[in-house]
């Protein structure tokens, strides 16, 4: 049987051939950088906007601020529950004034002279009892005003004793542990109140802004999104055939479409876990098809725009 052969056949094979004898070492990604995700702290109204979308900013740079007036309501009670703790803590360190002594020996003086009275009318009374001038209820009478009088002293006395002793222990560790807790809600609410001015944390570029000034923004809702310029890197799915020849910390050449001499890269890090369906649900041949994810640093220099798709040059497979 004669073979029959056509010019457009011939070329057809020729390049099936090239292409099944070409190894593939090479994988496609996209250059990425990070994704800063900045989210409104309470539900306040937005009070100013100071950059754009495609702004540059760099670390440290007001981007937007929130409403702020609840939060110095806040702040400004705090501080003055610090203020009146503080005040308490002093007035028992220092004990009692020397007014409030003076007061408490006077108090006890003027107990003494009307216990004094008492007993002087006590005893005319059982005089005049006995000689039958006066009742037996008006020696009750005189006894208990004796006896009022004798713990009107007793009180005057203990309270003399309490401001010399000065406070106790307990009570000074009580305002000690108010001022604590006092210094520590006002630490808490200057935080909050500094939370709502919004600034970047690292160079980038301002990707998104989705609120305008005046918008009421609920908690937890995103504000503002950076794309930081400080640490690109390439993302690329690596097939399971190649986990063998890269490891982490590997240099790759990272090629990009019109430069003649690729980028050096540095593997960061390769997932465990494949991003596919799981190696456990496949046969011997389809585990082959598995892809890892895993992202490849580039030198800060590189100057390569997010989002570029580039390709990634595997080390050839070794046939020693």
């Amino acid at each position: 049987m004669k073979l029959i052969t056509h010019p457009s056949w011939v070329g057809l094979l020729a390049l099936c051939l090239a292409a099944c004898g070409e190894s593939s070492s090479a994988v496609y990604g996209t250059v990425e950088r990070d994704r800063l995700t900045l989210t409104a702290p309470s539900t306040e109204l937005i009070a100013d906007i100071q950059v754009q979308e495609g702004d540059r900013v760099s670390a440290g740079t007001v981007l937007l601020r929130l409403d702020s007036r609840a939060a110095d309501a806040r702040l400004a009670q705090a501080m003055a529950d610090l203020a009146q703790a503080e005040a308490r803590l002093a007035e028992l360190t220092k004990g009692a004034r020397d007014e409030e002594l003076a007061r408490a020996e006077a108090r006890l003086a003027g107990a003494r002279a009307t216990l004094s009275e008492a007993r002087a009318q006590y005893d005319r009374t059982v005089r005049l009892v006995a000689e039958k001038v006066l009742t037996a209820a008006d020696l009750d009478k005189a006894v208990a005003g004796k006896d009022r009088a004798q713990a009107d002293v007793d009180s005057a006395s203990q309270t003399l004793k309490e401001l010399i002793a000065g406070t106790r222990s307990e009570q000074l560790s009580q305002a000690s542990a108010a001022v604590d807790a006092a210094q520590a809600q006002v630490a808490l609410e200057q935080k909050l109140t500094a939370d709502l001015t919004l600034v970047a944390a690292r160079d980038a570029v301002v990707d998104l802004l989705p609120w305008r000034m005046g918008d009421r923004v609920s908690q937890g809702s995103q504000l503002v999104g950076l794309l930081a310029q400080d640490a690109p890197y390439v993302r690329v799915y690596l097939p399971a055939s190649a986990l063998d020849r890269l490891l982490p910390g590997a240099e790759v050449g990272v090629r990009v479409d019109g430069r003649p001499v690729p980028v050096m890269g540095k593997v960061r890090n390769i997932r465990s876990e494949p991003a596919f369906t799981p190696f456990y649900a496949l046969n011997e041949r389809d585990r082959a098809r598995l892809m890892y994810l895993a992202d490849i640093d580039l030198p800060v220099d590189a100057g390569l725009a997010t989002g570029l798709v580039v390709e990634v040059l595997l080390p050839e497979v070794s046939h020693d």
